[in-house]
């Protein structure tokens, strides 16, 4: 009896933290270029059952489940579908790739590309980080009209500038998110692309499916219910076995 216990709670666990999976990338279902986060359950290994009785050879009678968990998350980097803004500062980029921008904690990348100006003309982050560029961070002159080519070239007033700089992965699994939308890696192993397009007055939508993320918010909540009513079945079988039974009337 004690086995379903805590068959059922670590049921509850995992349903637990699947849901704050779904509330988080719910929560985010309208910033620019987040990636949904999946997580994978896994079983714990089941354990045989064997009937014992005096004087006769133990008889298998099958096996049981002793649990589960979510063994691991990761992010689905999809590319979410693009919308105009009509803002010169926005940018998409339109396949694979990522922006790189400087922190104060180092280089980190970035699907967002709602980009503004600081005060000395650097196109930056919402958060106020520098957006790299090949030659350094970007640059523009505070007043100037500007356009950019699809391969992310900047021109003022048809004067050629830097372009920006846009990487890929050879292994985006290790890409690791560290909030404000962004991306941190050690070990991903960066390369510059070099066959990109960069879309001007435009914006990424985040890949996140309400329908879909409501359907396993429902789900989720039911076999976290329904794992807490079986736990509540238990604590009443056992308040009855330790409260009842073998007492006198």
């Amino acid at each position: 009896m004690i086995k379903g216990l805590y068959t059922a709670a670590s049921s509850m666990l995992a349903n637990q933290n699947k849901m704050s999976l779904i509330s988080n990338n719910l929560a985010n279902v309208n910033t620019t270029g987040y990636k949904k986060d999946e997580g994978i359950q896994e079983s714990f290994p089941e354990m045989l059952i064997s009937r014992i009785e005096k004087d006769k050879k133990p008889r298998e009678i099958g096996s049981l489940g002793t649990g589960t968990r979510l063994q691991e998350t990761y992010t689905d980097l999809t590319q979410g579908s693009l919308y105009a803004t009509g803002n010169e500062l926005d940018l998409a980029i339109d396949g694979d790739g990522y922006f790189v921008v400087e922190t104060p904690e180092g280089i980190r990348y970035t699907r967002n590309g709602n980009f503004t100006l600081n005060d000395n003309g650097q196109i930056v982050t919402n958060q106020g980080y520098l957006v790299m560029g090949e030659e350094g961070p970007m640059q523009t002159i505070s007043g100037r009209n500007i356009q950019i080519d699809g391969s992310g070239q900047l021109y003022l007033d048809n004067l050629r500038g830097d372009s920006f700089l846009v990487v890929n992965f050879t292994n985006t699994d290790q890409l690791t998110k560290i909030g404000e939308n962004l991306y941190t890696s050690e070990v991903a192993g960066e390369e510059e692309l070099a066959d990109f397009q960069i879309r001007q007055g435009y914006l990424e939508n985040s890949n996140v499916n309400v329908v879909q993320e409501m359907v396993k918010m429902i789900e989720t909540n039911r076999y976290y219910t329904a794992n807490q009513k079986v736990i509540t079945a238990y604590d009443s079988t056992l308040d009855k076995v330790v409260n009842s039974v073998g007492s006198i009337g």
